[in-house]
């Protein structure tokens, strides 16, 4: 069977049977209403840090924040996977707490820990659940959002709203321009890339094939302007195609990840490499040199660039674009985009293990 009626829309529909491609349809209207949310926001005090809290999805937001400010916030801001704060917190922290089903344990926990022990300032967004509750009873500040199919497909609804709340508390300025270029991004990218584009005129259809052909792993190379992307890329490889795939940052890879190609006859690589079109001299001189290295050993990377005139926009249709390829690479294993049997498990199993948070 060809790649086109392999990924032709009737087929795409029999084997999407939650409907996850018309959660992706609907990204730009996603975008749009999670612009419009007002957040609510903490006491005015003196802002010395920011940490974000969140895992999976989530998280992703605040690594697309740190991608895009991080030459122009006025203070450190770190993205926070894990149960326990840093040392450093304390009450002129901003620390902002995401969870888009509200019921992610290590946000929870973090949150109360920021606010009861570190007198920290905290706000909190999810679609309801446990954070909900909790800041309601700890008396942190809300927002409430929608909860997409899956918590990965809600990721504007975490990251739009936190954007606005860091707008209105006056760490950033206007995001006017940005938002623009991104819904004028999304819109063009749903009209290129979504089920019914047929493979031809399809760039996302096309990159998943090429991923299938390579057959091996995929491995994301970016730079740290585009990190944000390149882990998304590789989760959602992992829960969108159910394949596994690692995802590692220039210019560390030249200090040891290089040294371990091409050690092997059966040692091809599915090398994948995210560039920017705004990159670094420096970044452009590496990823050169890499493609010049992996070329001797009869690998071609895949290069896939960034588009659009802000940061922010290029950031997020990059997100776009890749979400799409791991969902049409699960179509052509015959996978069902949606369920998440392990995770689900994993989840089950730790909520049997420790005592409900009320």
């Amino acid at each position: 069977m060809k790649y086109e009626e392999k990924l032709n829309e009737k087929r795409i529909n029999d084997i999407d049977k939650s409907g996850l491609f018309g959660q992706y349809e609907k990204w730009p209207i996603y975008a749009k209403e999670a612009i419009d949310i007002s957040p609510n926001i903490p006491q005015k005090r003196e802002i010395k840090n920011i940490i974000f809290i969140g895992m999976g999805g989530s998280a992703t937001s605040g690594d697309i924040i740190h991608n895009w400010l991080r030459d122009e916030l006025p203070v450190p801001f770190e993205v926070l996977k894990d149960y326990k704060l840093p040392g450093y917190v304390n009450n002129k922290t901003l620390v902002i707490g995401a969870s888009i089903s509200g019921e992610t344990r290590e946000t929870i926990s973090a949150c109360i820990e920021a606010k009861t022990k570190k007198d920290a300032s905290v706000v909190s967004i999810s679609a309801g659940g446990a954070l909900m509750k909790i800041s309601e009873k700890y008396n942190i500040p809300h927002t409430k959002v929608e909860l997409a199919l899956t918590p990965r497909a809600s990721l504007l609804f975490a990251l739009l709203p936190a954007i606005n709340l860091l707008e209105e508390i006056g760490i950033i300025g206007s995001t006017k321009n940005e938002f623009a270029d991104m819904m004028n991004l999304l819109n063009m990218r749903n009209n290129q890339i979504k089920k019914n584009i047929v493979f031809d005129n399809n760039i996302a259809k096309q990159i998943a094939s090429d991923i299938l052909e390579l057959a091996t792993p995929p491995t994301i190379y970016s730079g740290q302007t585009l990190s944000a992307p390149g882990y998304r890329f590789k989760a959602s490889l992992n829960e969108n195609s159910k394949i596994r795939a690692q995802h590692i940052l220039l210019p560390e890879l030249c200090h040891n990840e290089i040294q371990s190609w091409g050690r092997n006859k059966d040692n091809k690589i599915t090398s994948i490499f995210l560039r920017d079109d705004d990159e670094s001299l420096e970044q452009r001189e590496r990823f050169e040199s890499l493609s010049q290295i992996l070329i001797k050993m009869d690998i071609k990377p895949l290069e896939i660039y960034t588009e659009g005139e802000t940061k922010l926009g290029r950031i997020i249709d990059l997100i776009y674009l890749l979400d799409y390829v791991s969902l049409y690479l699960a179509i052509l294993k015959d996978i069902d985009p949606t369920p998440t049997p392990n995770i689900d498990e994993i989840k089950k199993l730790l909520k049997n293990r420790f005592k409900e948070i009320n």
